[in-house]
């Protein structure tokens, strides 16, 4: 068995790591995904339904771009791999990454940024995701999970909602790591968590409620399902309150919230508020049922929300 302190260092890939390809996918499309957002909510009160299509386009030309770039980028400062260290403690493993590189990132695009230029934004993102991996550090007891890829000698540490640290061995001492780090993690992560509840995480509040406050200036102004604005001020105040309560009222709230929807939308069939006659009223009707099935998803989730206890065993 592992004594610690221990560390090893090695070169993780860049080319054949999915999960550095897929963060970097995430926080481009969660930047992009607000321009979109600008351009559709435009049309939208500007009545001009039929250039939606052409806003998510531009949304997902720009996204694309931006991805394109910064993994040229990322491929030109680290074809080789990111050379890391990795440091196991009693109650913790620590990430360091061994390279100046991503200073030089940083640097290039704070110059480019400041001269206005739009590859800054690009440089500016890449040194950002590489400066992210420059140092962690994760206690064991804030571990609920550990997925081992074999083939790729990986060992993923995860939280509540995301992964928190990518963990490479080398091809000798794998068994020896992940039998130590999967112990340590259950041991640790049980006695610390013996109560656990499907609580949303602190980040992920935040940027639902960002998308909820959204959401709802999106379904002000008068589309084909006319879902008045009083019900949208009601929606968006119950998003808001299922996902920072708890308990019974978030179950509470929850239900509220996954009932106006459905309210809504069946007094304005009743009361003959659908209008489908003007053009591009597909595309709005696209948007707001988008909208609407963004805040049943988010109430049936709230309200589904229970306290469970970790396994004891």
């Amino acid at each position: 068995m592992l004594k610690t302190p221990f560390e090893w260092e090695i070169e993780i890939p860049i080319l054949k790591n999915p999960l550095l390809w897929f963060q970097m996918g995430m926080a481009v499309s969660g930047a992009v995904s607000f321009l979109a957002l600008l351009l559709v909510g435009l049309n939208l009160f500007e009545d001009d339904w039929e250039q939606i299509p052409g806003s998510v386009a531009v949304g997902l030309i720009v996204g694309g771009g931006i991805f394109a770039a910064m993994s040229l980028i990322l491929a030109v400062m680290y074809w080789r791999g990111i050379p890391t260290r990795y440091i196991v403690q009693d109650g913790h493993i620590e990430q360091h990454t061994l390279t100046g590189k991503a200073g030089a990132i940083n640097r290039a695009g704070a110059l480019a940024l400041l001269s206005g230029s739009g590859a800054g934004v690009t440089a500016a993102g890449s040194g950002a995701l590489a400066r992210s991996r420059e140092a962690i550090a994760v206690g064991w007891t804030d571990v609920t999970e550990t997925r081992v890829f074999p083939s790729r000698r990986e060992i993923q540490l995860h939280n509540d909602w995301r992964t928190i640290m990518q963990v490479v061995c080398p091809v000798d001492q794998f068994d020896e790591i992940r039998q130590y780090i999967q112990k340590a993690t259950e041991t640790d992560g049980r006695a610390a968590n013996r109560e656990r509840t499907r609580e949303t995480p602190f980040a992920q509040r935040v940027i639902l409620s960002i998308f909820s406050l959204v959401f709802g200036i999106l379904l002000l102004p008068r589309l084909p399902i006319h879902y008045v604005g009083l019900f949208t001020i009601a929606t968006v105040i119950a998003a808001l309150l299922s996902l920072w309560s708890s308990g019974v009222k978030r179950r509470v709230f929850g239900v509220i919230l996954s009932s106006l929807p459905v309210v809504g939308v069946g007094l304005a069939y009743l009361m003959d508020e659908v209008d489908m006659g003007q053009p591009g009223a597909r595309y709005a009707l696209a948007v707001e049922l988008l909208v609407l099935g963004f805040f049943l998803v988010l109430g049936v989730s709230a309200a589904r929300k229970e306290t469970v206890r970790a396994d004891r065993e």
